[in-house]
């Protein structure tokens, strides 16, 4: 009976090979081994840094859309300045409760 490798039938039998050739035989098993790690590193890395910028993209949309309802008011509130004098009070505190909203979105994007 002779001694065959089970995974790779096509292969001579360790004890058919020379020296030279288990030597060979070894790296290329090393080699095989060292690029199976070396590709779920980096697939395992790919999906970590996916799921970095989709919470990223995620954020910066949240902030954006913030960012353009505040600027909205504010805008809302200065023209009711601009068109009613008489209620200046009530636009003013308007124009500082937006323009409070838009600094706080500012602050968290930095």
């Amino acid at each position: 009976m002779t001694d065959t490798n089970p995974s790779a039938p096509n292969l001579p039998s360790q004890q058919t090979l020379t020296p030279l050739e288990r030597g060979l035989l070894s790296m290329v098993e090393r080699l095989t081994n060292a690029f199976e790690h070396s590709t779920a590193q980096l697939e395992h890395l790919e999906r970590r840094s996916t799921g970095l910028l989709e919470e990223r993209l995620t954020e910066l949309e949240t902030l954006l859309d913030r960012s353009i309802s505040s600027q909205r008011a504010f805008d809302e509130a200065l023209l009711d300045l601009l068109n009613a004098q008489d209620s200046s009070g009530r636009s003013v505190e308007e124009l500082r409760k937006a323009s409070g909203e838009i600094k706080a979105i500012l602050r968290q994007e930095r």
